[in-house]
């Protein structure tokens, strides 16, 4: 079986094994958890998320920086990459570390506090009944140090092992929901969120003993040996930062909107029906994952008609399987409706709204991972003007029109301007940067 086909099958797996859990733990969740409670679990989650502003797009930088610096080298067996630049390529694996550890140790200072506050302040929820201090700093921790093995994983995915990296982040999921699941069906309740990162932590930090000791090595001793920084790796990173605080503002910071004007059942139902959506664009990006090292490396020969190739067919087939799972997720709601699980998540227009909220952020997020392969982020302003204009709508139509209103907003705005200018410069940027 060709290297190729491996990768695909380990990106699928892993993405697959991501949606089917998905699903199995909303129905762990509706069943062992009030509606009142999923409103709590799913904010807990949606705040946690906010490690990926802390992340600032990094982890993306790296895989796009480490694939261009890994051209001509090889591993060893120990996890050591060797060959001539392999010192540059230690030497990022060094900086991305102490970077990382500064991020995870902002994280769990302001996490836990925040958190807090916004939690203890919902008194019309009763919110002293409900036992979810503990449970959150305990979130608030393991999130902080699951952040510590982003540089670890994005390095090697972006020196081309992308099936081992997705076979860790399989195991991590596996691991992670099994645990999950058992903590709900004994009555854990809120615990039950910490289960995934935890044990995520413990998967990365047994596969990097095992498998890539070396790298550990490096992490420690070779952050001197990459001194372009500044120059390679920031300009990009703050872009894909501004980047992901656009799509932060587009989708999960609404769940705890609405948490906090709507109710902890409303706010329950924006999280579930979220979760459904984004477990579809994630099976879709398995499609354009597999390929973002390829792409890189692609770019950096200037082998365009091998970079048009990978993405034009991973766009196709990644956007087909998203409409085709949209369908079929908009009829099991239909089928769902009038049963228990029908008041967990939104009515079937707001379902199909968020599904095509969704749907728009994967094809531009699709546009974006090839631009990137010049190792730039282009989009970054369309996205931060979106996600700026949708914001005081969105946060208006949360007071007024419950999660209804969220979901027109942003559709709206993304429908009107943030896809047909991302398209637009996506088209030009490709042509420009040729010539």
């Amino acid at each position: 079986m060709s290297k190729l086909s491996t990768d695909v099958i380990a990106v699928f797996a892993q993405r697959s094994w991501q949606a089917a859990s998905g699903l199995l733990t909303i129905i762990f969740i509706t069943h062992f958890l009030s509606p009142i409670l999923q409103g709590w679990y799913y904010s807990f989650l949606s705040i946690a998320a906010l490690y990926t502003l802390f992340d600032l797009g990094l982890s993306v930088v790296l895989v796009q920086i480490s694939a261009h610096l890994f051209v001509g080298l090889q591993w060893l067996p120990n996890g050591e990459p060797a060959g001539e630049g392999s010192l540059a390529f230690k030497g990022l694996m060094g900086r991305a570390t102490r970077r990382y550890l500064l991020l995870a140790l902002f994280f769990v200072i302001l996490a836990i506090p925040g958190g807090m506050l916004f939690f203890g302040q919902q008194s019309g929820l009763k919110s002293q009944e409900i036992a979810w201090l503990v449970p959150w700093v305990s979130l608030a921790v393991v999130t902080a140090v699951s952040i510590l093995f982003l540089p670890f994983l994005s390095l090697v995915e972006g020196s081309g092992r992308v099936q081992e990296v997705y076979t860790v982040r399989l195991i991590q999921g596996v691991s992670g929901s099994l645990v999950c699941w058992i903590v709900l069906v004994q009555g854990g309740a809120l615990w039950a969120a910490s289960m995934i990162p935890a044990m995520g932590v413990v998967v990365a930090m047994l596969w990097l003993v095992l498998k890539r000791p070396a790298l550990l090595v490096a992490a420690v001793k070779q952050a001197d040996a990459y001194d372009t920084w500044g120059r390679d790796v920031w300009p990009l990173q703050w872009r894909v930062g501004l980047s992901w605080l656009s799509g932060y503002l587009l989708t999960q910071i609404y769940t705890p909107v609405l948490f906090h004007y709507q109710g902890a059942i409303v706010a329950g139902q924006m999280g579930l029906t979220l979760t459904i959506a984004n477990m579809l664009g994630l099976l879709a990006q398995s499609w354009i994952a597999r390929h973002v090292p390829a792409m890189a490396q692609a770019a950096a020969k200037w082998e365009w008609m091998v970079l048009d190739q990978l993405f034009q067919r991973d766009l196709l087939v990644s956007s087909a399987a998203y409409l085709l799972g949209a369908v079929l997720l908009s009829g099991v709601h239909q089928l769902l409706s009038h049963t228990v699980y029908g008041g967990r998540i939104l009515p079937f227009w707001p379902f199909a709204g968020l599904l095509a909220v969704v749907f728009i952020n994967h094809v531009v997020g699709a546009l974006a991972a090839q631009l990137r392969s010049y190792k730039r982020e282009p989009l970054v302003w369309i996205a931060s003007i979106g996600a700026v204009a949708t914001a005081p709508i969105a946060f208006w139509a949360a007071t007024v029109y419950s999660a209804q209103g969220v979901v027109i907003a942003i559709l709206s705005v993304q429908i009107i301007a943030t896809f047909p200018a991302s398209l637009w410069m996506w088209k030009r940027c490709n042509k420009m940067w040729r010539e």
